[in-house]
């Protein structure tokens, strides 16, 4: 039997969902050591009626249902790191009662090959809602949202989960400063401060099919809850030339209307685009954008692609975000629309190799590797004093 620790990650996303996030990177991580079982998303958004997720109600039945194994070939598009087993719960998208009891039981079934290891087990988790399995294991909660400002999530009962796992004594990690400040006063009582990385051997600026030229790209869900349209097609009419990449909202809502109008307006939408397609289109431009309206839940975003661009050569604009920290040389805030158009249109000009290299070096600090460092020192630090 295997003497490493054995992780259970549950997730908010599925494996395969188009855009990877903390929780996909952290699990690649994870398993450089630990035995690793990621449980894919279940259902902390209430599920619309909507083709995109009826699509994935039918695509789960017919994982669990029709006994395909933990994954299907469709995951296949995101390589699964050996040490890893991907399980796809079949629970109600509903975390109250009388469901909250019928889950926990679907739940602990499902996960009992982990309940019943001989190895140091702990729980890692990126939803609140843990079907009391944090009671029994040393738990870490990674925050990167604040999940309960987000359309179609239930405040009550993300404010319960969380409450919960401080109680049981859980280990949280915040990805921004307003997050931490939101787990301070929820209750928890040791804080690590993880703000978002990139996965930076991946869009490190080297060669790529095109050369660069002066452009703006944004690389991200396409959704108006999150993101600035008018912004864009403000960019757009100053002649600006905008290229989008990345699915149209993705967890909820609909902003197929507004991402077409863009596309009337000239702009060019990439689609949701592998890795390398993308490492390739941002090193191929000039400036990153973080068009984000505030609001409650991008208070507390840390966009981990301000690293991305960074790392692939690009300066980059954003909307005063609170996480997006300006340093006047490679990273601006622009307070207003005016000032954002005329800051992109100052920078879209190639930049010199010195300028692509300094982008790089503000990167290097920010990347996974590291990342992964502290987040595998922390569960051997709580696995070994079970």
């Amino acid at each position: 039997m295997s003497s490493r620790a054995s992780v259970l990650v549950l997730g908010t996303a599925d494996w395969n969902q188009p855009i990877a996030t903390n929780q996909h990177y952290a699990v690649r991580e994870l398993a450089r050591e630990f035995d690793v079982t990621f449980v894919e998303s279940t259902g902390l958004r209430r599920p619309e009626l909507s083709r995109r997720d009826l699509g994935r109600i039918l695509r789960r039945l017919g994982r669990v249902v029709g006994k395909k194994g933990p994954i299907e070939s469709a995951h296949d598009a995101r390589p699964v790191p050996d040490g890893v087993t991907v399980v796809s719960p079949l629970v109600i998208p509903w975390h109250v009662p009388p469901f909250t009891w019928i889950n926990r039981l679907l739940m602990t079934r499902l996960v009992r090959a982990w309940s019943s290891g001989g190895a140091s087990r702990m729980l890692w988790t990126y939803t609140p809602v843990t079907f009391g399995l944090e009671r029994s294991v040393p738990t870490v909660y990674h925050c990167v949202d604040l999940l309960g400002s987000q359309a179609g999530i239930s405040q009550s009962v993300v404010e319960k989960g969380e409450r919960a796992l401080a109680r049981a004594g859980a280990v949280a990690g915040a990805s921004s400063e307003a997050v931490s400040r939101h787990l301070r006063d929820v209750g928890f009582r040791r804080i690590e401060e993880w703000p978002n990385v990139a996965d930076l051997e991946v869009f490190a600026a080297g060669a790529t099919s095109s050369p660069r030229r002066p452009r703006a790209v944004f690389a991200g869900n396409l959704t108006e809850s999150k993101v600035d349209f008018r912004l864009l097609a403000e960019l757009l009419g100053a002649g600006i030339e905008v290229h989008l990449a990345g699915p149209i909202s993705e967890g909820g809502g609909d902003s197929h209307r507004a991402v077409r109008d863009l596309e009337r307006a000239g702009a060019i939408h990439h689609g949701m685009v592998g890795p390398q397609e993308l490492a390739d289109l941002l090193r191929s431009s000039t400036v990153g954008l973080i068009p984000y309206v505030i609001n409650e839940y991008t208070r507390g975003v840390n966009p981990l692609k301000t690293y991305e661009y960074l790392a692939a050569g690009l300066a980059v604009v954003s909307t005063p975000v609170p996480a997006v920290v300006p340093d006047s040389v490679d990273v601006f805030v622009a307070a207003t629309a005016e000032q954002l158009v005329a800051r992109v249109r100052d920078l879209l000009p190639v930049p010199d190799e010195a300028a692509v290299d300094r982008r790089g070096a503000h990167a290097s600090s920010h990347g996974w590797r590291d990342r992964g460092v502290r987040m595998r020192a922390l569960v051997d630090e709580l696995t070994t004093t079970i």
